[in-house]
């Protein structure tokens, strides 16, 4: 069975905030403003209105300083910053914001990479229904990230995130239930989250849909169909789909046979540093 393509830690830019009156000066009023300007993407603008607002203990504006520091908006990427105000938002129990520190400790930016602190705010904003938290809890469980490894874990988390249609979790869930990864192998239940993933345009939900049809997988084998969804996860530029469309140009699967795309796919692939699209072109190149 072909590897499958599971996809990590997530993260969104959300607008926190709801629309109520405000007096004029409150921090709640400057932190609207920001939004305002955030919204018509005037980040340097927004920027001095969320930190007048976070200057008065603001949770709303502190966590867009943070996404704004992580993400470069109106000012240089600053982790330690990010990291901070991240943090500050977090201790208020702003669901977003402790997302996003989890992130900022399992990735180690601005801080020093820290998994159990990692897991502590994931399960925080899991906690408050946080389905980008719920995700990223699925995948430290599922890949044992200073916790032990807990596969029915991992399943329950990506289940409730993916019911709320995050995408990441779909697919994810596909291949729980694809690999027998906390609960028994179901081709038909790997397939639905697959598709509802792909659907969405998430590149590896279609690579892994181009497997599954490659293989008959829960469905009939279709060498057309994988093309289609190799094809639509290359193009996005997914290394290990642009390797299997060139392994099926080179065979002859679903589309005539044809070397050139074939060696064109497996360079891309290569570029990227896929190991099996090395291999297939040392292999193909001296015959071509």
């Amino acid at each position: 069975m072909k590897k499958p393509y599971i996809i990590g830690a997530v993260i969104l830019l959300v607008v926190i905030g709801n629309s109520f009156a405000v007096y004029e000066h409150s921090p709640e009023a400057e932190y609207q403003k920001g939004l305002h300007y955030y919204k018509e993407k005037n980040y340097q603008k927004a920027l001095l209105f969320f930190e007048e607002a976070a200057e008065h203990n603001y949770a709303p504006a502190e966590a867009k300083l943070g996404n704004m520091y992580l993400n470069g908006l109106g000012v240089s990427r600053d982790n330690d910053k990010a990291a901070y105000w991240f943090k500050k938002a977090a201790e208020q129990g702003i669901a977003t914001a402790e997302n996003y520190l989890g992130y900022i400790y399992e990735q180690g930016l601005g801080v020093p990479q820290d998994y159990s602190k990692a897991l502590y705010w994931y399960k925080k904003a899991a906690e408050q229904g946080d389905a980008l938290a719920e995700t990223n809890l699925g995948y430290i469980y599922e890949q044992g990230l200073g916790v032990p490894q807990d596969y029915s874990k991992a399943l329950y988390w990506y289940k409730k995130a993916a019911e709320q249609g995050i995408a990441a979790a779909e697919n994810n869930l596909g291949h729980m239930y694809l690999y027998r990864l906390g609960a028994p192998r179901d081709y038909n239940k790997a397939f639905y989250w697959y598709r509802k993933a792909a659907e969405q345009g998430i590149a590896a939900a279609e690579g892994n849909l181009g497997v599954m049809y490659t293989e008959g997988l829960g469905v009939p084998q279709n060498y057309s169909k994988a093309v289609y969804w190799f094809k639509k996860a290359a193009e996005q530029g997914n290394a290990a789909a642009e390797n299997d469309l060139g392994y099926m140009y080179a065979n002859g699967l679903g589309v005539p046979q044809d070397y050139r795309k074939a060696l064109y796919w497996y360079k891309k692939a290569a570029e990227q540093g896929d190991a099996a699209a090395k291999i297939n072109l040392e292999r193909l190149e001296p015959e071509n």
